[in-house]
């Protein structure tokens, strides 16, 4: 992919590469090109934010839905505030769901053609782009697909292991089952976060490679994506953190607003800056998948 000489120069500034270089780079980039890139937050970005807000307004204002199931399943699964909490997840999944796959993935599509136009010296054209993410999507969903399976099969080899192993230390005797309970947590906690959280910025970079590289979608990405990351996962879980960090921010900004109540303009703010996150996250990735490839 040719690119100018000015981006190549930038770009090879990323010699030493570093989170730090990353979020300038990406802060640059979103100010070359503010009114493309808040185009997207708003048109194809606001619809998951959005969705989320309701999550959350459901879960505070009519909390007996959660703790209703909770008390059904209370005999028969994980501790009854463990099992509420994974109640509302299941219930803000569903919700953001349908958003999720379609303006999420257009919304991505659309950023990422337009960082890497900016990067070819190419004008930033929206039906360009509109149409060309239109054509990405299908790859973006088949991915996203394939990013979902990993991460369900992590959960589950995490969920039978603490079901499981904790019997077995009791049968033979080691220990109860609820001390089994916490030492197969302590030990497999910290490994299946990690894991969990190098998936996910796998995930991300996967997305980009789906988008940027012919006929390189589902588990193709991902491999391209590992193998792009290979020597700079510490650097890649450090931009994920910070774009993790901003959406935490936002997310308890939501949950105080739903408690305290809410103005019709804060919660336009809210959605907002969720939305112009979600962009700054995607831009951060492009850049992070760009400097490895030098």
């Amino acid at each position: 992919m040719p690119r100018r000489r000015g981006t190549n120069h930038i770009l090879d500034s990323f010699h030493h590469l570093n989170a730090t270089r990353v979020v300038k780079e990406s802060i640059r980039v979103l100010l070359l090109h503010l009114t493309h890139f808040h185009s997207i937050s708003v048109f194809l970005f606001s619809p998951l934010s959005v969705s989320l807000f309701i999550s959350h307004f459901l879960t505070h204002h009519f909390p007996y839905l959660t703790p209703f199931t909770a008390n059904l399943l209370r005999g028969y699964g994980p501790p009854p505030l463990l099992l509420e909490l994974l109640l509302k997840a299941s219930l803000r999944v569903i919700i953001c769901f349908p958003s999720s796959i379609t303006f999420l993935l257009l919304g991505k599509a659309a950023t990422i053609q337009a960082v890497s136009d900016s990067y070819d010296g190419v004008g930033l054209d929206r039906r360009r782009i509109l149409l060309r993410s239109g054509e990405a999507w299908f790859n973006l969903l088949q991915t996203s697909l394939c990013e979902s399976i990993v991460v369900l099969c992590l959960w589950g080899v995490f969920a039978v292991s603490l079901a499981t192993i904790p019997i077995i230390l009791s049968a033979c005797g080691l220990c109860s089952q609820i001390m089994g309970f916490q030492i197969v947590l302590g030990v497999l906690g910290v490994p299946f976060c990690l894991g969990f959280a190098y998936i996910v910025v796998l995930g991300n970079l996967a997305k980009v490679a789906a988008v940027l590289e012919p006929d390189c979608c589902g588990f193709k990405a991902l491999v391209e994506a590992n193998t792009v990351t290979v020597k700079r996962q510490q650097t890649a879980l450090a931009v994920s953190l910070v774009g993790n960090m901003g959406f935490t921010i936002v997310e308890l900004l939501f949950e105080v607003r739903v408690q305290r109540g809410f103005s019709f303009w804060e919660v336009s703010l809210l959605i907002s800056m969720y939305s112009f996150m979600l962009v700054f996250d995607t831009v951060m990735n492009v850049v992070f998948y760009f400097a490895c490839k030098i």
